[in-house]
């Protein structure tokens, strides 16, 4: 089942109009069960339009209740350093960002190198791109949705860590990975993180912070790819500081202040802009 069949099951809509307070629990209900939406997923549940969902959310936002992002909404983060949103649901986040990023990141690999694709769905775009590029590479991955993106190019070699897959994503993790991890060194990793607040990486969850840890030290270059939706409130587990990373590709929509402190910081900042 889908993240919008999910909507349309867990809040039993129907075509009856609803009061904007009415709209707006719904709203809040779903992102409590899934942790995101977006503006498409409840235009098509609520039957109405772009504008008045707009309004919604950023009501939503300015009471509390959520973080805005580009292409919906996400449930405010202090309520759960440890919840990590429905994957169907966060991946269709702020698609045109992500897509730009990927493609960005893919623009900057090198024939011949090798790869690191870390989990998310921002680094998948990557693998896309690519593939689409036809750039030949050796590419490692701890994500089967990447691998399979990867193997449909004969010019990128793949491998796929051993592990344990995570419940409900295409994510391995675990103590044989790690291992597997600490015996290769390559060119470069195109990292994921679930959230970066004030010059630091954190994940929600303890077996997904200590992979990206050892992917950290596995790289040569290493490069975090996010969308600007992912400068928010710090989750449960600390990764790193961005004083580690060697780039960090995001779009324009980054808050000025994160801005401003990461070249503070001495990091370096790449802004993609996104087509409209």
């Amino acid at each position: 089942m889908d993240s919008l069949e999910l909507l349309k099951a867990t809040e039993d809509l129907d075509a009856t109009p609803l009061l904007p307070a009415q709209r707006r629990q719904r709203i809040v209900e779903f992102l409590h069960r899934h942790g995101a939406v977006t503006l498409q997923q409840l235009e098509q549940a609520l039957h109405v339009s772009m504008s008045t969902l707009r309004r919604d959310l950023d009501a939503l936002a300015a009471d509390g209740e959520v973080d805005r992002t580009h292409g919906g909404a996400l449930l405010r983060h202090q309520e759960y350093s440890t919840f990590e949103p429905d994957h169907a649901a966060a991946a269709e986040l702020s698609p045109l960002e992500k897509r730009a990023i990927g493609k960005a990141a893919a623009e900057g690999l090198r024939p011949r190198q090798s790869v690191i694709f870390d989990s998310g769905s921002t680094v998948l775009e990557a693998a896309r791109a690519a593939v689409q590029m036809n750039i030949p590479l050796t590419a490692v991955t701890n994500n089967l949705a990447i691998a399979q993106v990867l193997g449909t190019s004969p010019l990128i070699q793949v491998h796929v860590f051993g592990g344990l897959l995570r419940h409900g994503s295409n994510t391995l993790t675990g103590d044989a990975l790690i291992e597997g991890v600490r015996a290769i060194g390559v060119d470069v990793l195109l990292m994921g993180i679930h959230a970066v607040t004030e010059g630091e990486l954190t994940e929600t969850a303890p077996e997904v912070a200590a992979v990206k840890r050892a992917l950290l030290k596995a790289a040569a270059s290493k490069r975090l790819l996010v969308d600007s939706s992912k400068f928010r409130p710090r989750t449960f587990m600390r990764v790193a500081s961005v004083t580690e990373l060697d780039e960090v590709i995001t779009d324009e929509g980054v808050p000025r202040e994160e801005i401003e402190r990461m070249r503070a910081l001495g990091v370096k900042l790449t802004l993609v802009g996104v087509p409209q």
